[in-house]
């Protein structure tokens, strides 16, 4: 049984065709299903559990990066399965994920390629793509045996569980690993401006559990662009935690 959340976003007219014509895919696929619309009296926790009451072995996501962060917290409670089905802008995690955006992302569901890969948790919060750290002196990322800091706040701290940013080394949602990634802008090239190149200088340190810290006031991390966590911070690998459609272009 498949249980369809829609994002509030979606109850926007522009919405309105695209959607009929998903709906009638799904129908014409025979893996139509129970619809359920995020509001501000029902939320994707209940709505979650309430689905879950009922039969569902599915929960599809109708939405953004945003609908997959919100819901991506109250799914491994259950035994149950991710699907997506990408509509609006921008839809980073589906990609990576090999689904396509719109009616297409209908085929990919019915054809119900799975699965499991690893999720990050940050504190009781989960992330399936990467958390965005503040870079500051007096920010420490605590890794049990050594540190790891940042020299400068003009660097770019990720912490990765699968990330296709450029820039940004490549991560395995099935390695049982997170990568704490510090990018250091630099330039190459000779005297004058027009001969100089850009690079991206990376740390790349894997880990397994970490705890970040600052001394001085609490820095907000950011998880999967969307959820903010207040340090410290404890962020582990939790393997295998999800099991999710994929599509066969998906990136790993």
């Amino acid at each position: 049984m498949y249980c369809y959340v829609y994002d509030t976003f979606l109850s926007a007219k522009k919405y309105e065709s695209e959607l009929h014509q998903i709906e009638s895919r799904l129908m014409d696929l025979g893996i139509s299903g129970r619809i359920e619309r995020l509001t501000i009296l029902k939320s994707f926790k209940e709505i979650i559990e309430e689905a879950v009451k009922k039969g569902a072995q599915t929960i599809v996501a109708v939405g953004n990066d945003e609908t997959i962060s919100k819901i991506i917290s109250f799914l491994p409670h259950h035994d149950i399965t991710l699907g997506i089905i990408p509509v609006g802008p921008d839809n980073t995690i589906a990609d990576m994920l090999g689904i396509p955006s719109g009616i297409t992302a209908c085929s990919v569901l019915s054809a119900r390629i799975t699965q499991r890969i690893d999720l990050g948790k940050a504190n009781d919060a989960y992330f399936i793509s990467t958390l965005k750290v503040p870079a500051q002196p007096e920010m420490i990322m605590d890794c049990g045996g050594y540190h790891i800091s940042s020299l400068s706040e003009k660097n770019d701290i990720s912490i990765c569980n699968f990330s296709s940013e450029k820039g940004v080394s490549s991560s395995s949602p099935q390695d049982g690993l997170l990568e704490a990634i510090i990018s250091a802008p630099t330039s190459r090239g000779g005297f004058f401006k027009k001969n100089r190149r850009s690079f991206n200088l990376e740390s790349v340190f894997p880990f397994k559990k970490l705890k970040i810290k600052c001394s001085t006031d609490c820095l907000p991390i950011v998880a999967d662009g969307q959820i903010t966590i207040k340090t410290p911070v404890t962020v582990q690998v939790v393997p295998k935690k999800l099991k999710v459609i994929v599509g066969k272009q998906r990136m790993f």
